[in-house]
């Protein structure tokens, strides 16, 4: 890189919380499962840095998973890195989980998020192009969507469909996050689905 980068990247949106550090040649990933986000994400983020020897304010930028995903594991993504950004002075960033799963594969790829209650959260890329903006569909009906050419990246099985299964590994999160930051992505959440109060008869 032509100048030192520090991203601070998490992706509560998902079935497992992850964190990556990128500083220098430095990366550094931590997962554990969503149920203990609440209690376990900033001691987790306390871990990382004592592990990365970096202070906190030499981080450049935050970037956060803005979803489709939990309602409130995407609150707790997007609130605990703009808390961050403001109390350091730095900017926050936003990615979309789709994204960061697109990743995984490199050329045109239709990544399927599991929203839980039998729909999927879907999108398609072409490298890193958006070709279908990202979409609530029922999962019987995600085979439909599939454009001829692509491959599957998903973060749950669904019947009938051949798919790459995402692994959080840091290594696409952090991709994703670059992307972010070199397109000076919002970090407004991204809510596809209503809340389930809100939802009148025939929603999905």
């Amino acid at each position: 890189r032509q100048r030192q980068m520090c991203i601070r990247d998490r992706n509560t949106a998902a079935k497992e919380i992850e964190i990556a550090v990128c500083f220098d040649d430095l990366k550094i990933c931590k997962s554990l499962p969503k149920a203990m986000a609440a209690e376990q994400l900033l001691p987790l983020i306390d871990e990382i840095l004592n592990e990365s020897k970096i202070d906190f304010d030499k981080f450049e930028y935050f970037v956060c998973v803005t979803g489709p995903g939990s309602f409130t594991g995407i609150r707790i993504g997007v609130n605990t890195v703009r808390a961050f950004a403001y109390a350091l002075k730095k900017q926050s960033y936003g990615v979309t989980f789709n994204r960061v799963m697109s990743y995984m594969h490199s050329g045109k790829v239709m990544t399927v998020v599991d929203g839980n209650s039998g729909v999927r959260y879907i999108a398609t890329f072409d490298g890193e192009e958006l070709m279908l903006d990202h979409a609530c569909v029922y999962a019987k009906d995600v085979a439909n969507y599939i454009p001829a050419g692509y491959r599957v990246v998903s973060d749950c099985e669904t019947e009938g469909i051949e798919s790459q299964k995402y692994v959080p590994d840091g290594e696409a999160l952090l991709k994703a996050a670059e992307y972010a930051i070199k397109n000076k992505l919002s970090d407004e959440p991204l809510y596809i689905r209503k809340a389930q109060p809100d939802r009148k008869e025939g929603d999905i």
